[in-house]
């Protein structure tokens, strides 16, 4: 029988150095070709990516658009609509697909017609060692099982930890086409995608690595030594996280999640101050208002999130990393 037709969707910045491995892994799928479509958004790269696309764009073998610098939630919206597959796969431009992702991605979503997320886990690779590192490790709680999407989220969030993103993220195309996407969300769409796609349905996690998770300076894995650099990026991170969190609010999600959500970002809030060295008995206070008056999490979401932490004022927290040291 014909396969389903699948997108893969890669929406790029500047990533010219990386995005013809990511196509080539595309390309390099034992599920038939004829039945990929990969379509390339650019958010307005001034590097030569381009250049390295042309022999794709001219042979009509992906679809390539350009936009104005909107940020990656933007390009990922786009690219979404433009997608006419039963299943669309995301691959970040800096990673690539095992020759199985697709093939192994889609016979789960085929046995289960409740299904609207599949993810697996990543292989890390070192981009300074050009090394293939460690598998993520996924829970045994989530894995080679069908899972109600609702409680996965509860799952996530009380543990406060995350999987299913990123490049190790596929979704059913008729369901994460409905889901209107904020631009503002812009450098928390990963994260956005899981919340947005599993009130929706079920999901499945497969255990063994289909993708790479490649750690790099340029992204958010890797770390930059330029000051300015991490604050613009740090301060950007924040107005996603609110962007975020007024998705969870306005679509009603329920109040636990909501409330987890406030903490979460309250914490990258004081977390950012204290990189500055900017935390004042204001904001410490501000914070524990919020989180123990107002909301007051359960014991495990006090210690899962580490929020006594954040009581600490700056200089005493660096102290005591020094002596744990």
């Amino acid at each position: 029988m014909p396969q389903p037709k699948v997108s893969v969707i890669i929406p790029t910045f500047n990533y010219a150095h990386y995005i013809g491995e990511a196509i080539n892994s595309i390309f390099n799928q034992s599920y038939p070709k004829g039945a990929i479509e990969v379509i390339v958004v650019d958010d307005g790269s001034t590097d030569d990516t381009q250049m390295v696309l042309r022999k794709w764009i001219d042979s009509g073998e992906l679809r390539y658009f350009y936009q104005q610098n909107h940020g990656k939630a933007a390009a990922t919206a786009f690219a979404i609509q433009q997608s006419g597959g039963k299943y669309i796969f995301n691959l970040d431009a800096d990673d690539y697909f095992f020759n199985d992702k697709i093939e192994k991605t889609v016979s789960i979503f085929e046995s289960n017609p409740e299904i609207v997320h599949v993810a697996s886990a990543a292989r890390i690779f070192n981009d300074d060692t050009q090394t293939l590192d460690d598998v993520e490790k996924l829970p045994d709680d989530i894995v080679g099982k069908v899972l109600d999407g609702r409680q996965l989220l509860d799952y996530f969030y009380d543990k406060n930890i995350l999987f299913g993103g990123g490049t190790t993220y596929a979704a059913r195309a008729t369901v994460l086409k409905k889901i209107e996407i904020p631009p503002a969300v812009d450098m928390y769409i990963d994260e956005f995608l899981i919340l947005a796609i599993l009130p929706f349905g079920k999901s499945f996690f497969i255990p063994m690595a289909l993708s790479t998770w490649r750690v790099h300076a340029a992204n958010y894995s890797g770390k930059t030594d330029d000051g300015k650099k991490r604050r613009a990026k740090s301060e950007r991170l924040l107005k996603s996280s609110r962007a975020v969190l007024n998705y969870v609010i306005e679509k009603k999600f329920k109040k636990e999640l909501i409330d987890i959500y406030q903490i979460k970002d309250a914490t990258r809030i004081l977390a950012y101050k204290e990189s500055l060295n900017q935390k004042s008995i204001k904001d410490i206070w501000n914070f524990a208002k919020l989180v123990f008056i107002q909301i007051r999490p359960a014991a495990k979401i006090i210690w899962n999130y580490q929020l006594i932490n954040r009581l600490i004022p700056t200089n005493l927290f660096k102290l005591m990393k020094k002596i744990i040291k």
